[in-house]
């Protein structure tokens, strides 16, 4: 029996001006959604900015020929995130939620993201390991403490979420799971897959020439 392929709709949130610096001459979030859109070409695509950059996001859109539906509200906010998503996708099963800064996505890591979420969690992301060294630091420049590395955790996106698990609580109730795209509700079933190395976050032009530098030595190296 073939198992049936859940409604999902496809989310990218403009958390960063860093969405529009181009990697080798296209933009940061033109890249993130042709990297989804490989693996999900049909899905219904929802940009979610903020009003600020809303005017040069609708234009790059057009010049990208990218079909869309825009939200208003600021991604960065996970409970104005899940109010606009709540009215805008409650028809669907879930909805998969990737930052527009993080342009490089392996469609491997999203077959992995779907088989999880498949299984019936109610939501899944990428996450590696943490492999350098953590220290906590006074102001006055003494080393307090050294983390053990193993219980932190590189999280990425796509982020897939159920959205039978958005929580229902209000804003600092202390009754929802926090640190996810949106508020989840308590006792919801949380997966992390192995995520990829190439699925950085542009937080800088200096990242993104790093990021330009590794797909460059990449390319020589196929």
């Amino acid at each position: 029996m073939n198992q049936k392929i859940p409604s999902l709709r496809l989310v990218v949130a403009m958390t960063s001006e860093t969405a529009f610096l181009e990697v080798n001459g296209v933009p940061s979030v033109i890249r993130a959604i042709e990297g989804l859109r490989v693996f999900w070409p049909s899905l219904p695509l929802t940009i979610v900015v903020s009003p600020e950059f809303s005017s040069a996001t609708f234009t790059l859109m057009q010049e990208h020929r990218v079909s869309h539906e825009m939200l208003l509200c600021n991604p960065s906010d996970s409970w104005e995130l899940q109010q606009a998503l709540l009215a805008d996708s409650s028809h669907c099963e879930g909805v998969i939620i990737h930052d527009a800064s993080r342009p490089l996505t392996h469609p491997e890591l999203l077959v992995r993201l779907l088989a999880a979420f498949q299984t019936g969690v109610d939501a899944v992301r990428p996450s590696i390991a943490f492999t350098e060294t953590l220290k906590i630091v006074k102001p006055d420049g003494v080393i307090r403490e050294t983390l053990d590395r193993t219980s932190v955790k590189h999280i990425s996106s796509p982020e897939i979420i159920r959205t039978s698990a958005f929580a229902t609580s209000t804003r600092h109730s202390n009754d929802e799971i926090a640190g996810w795209f949106v508020p989840l509700k308590k006792g919801s079933r949380l997966e992390h897959v192995e995520g990829a190395p190439e699925g950085l976050r542009i937080n800088s032009e200096a990242e993104r020439d790093l990021l330009e530098s590794f797909l460059h030595w990449k390319q020589l190296n196929v």
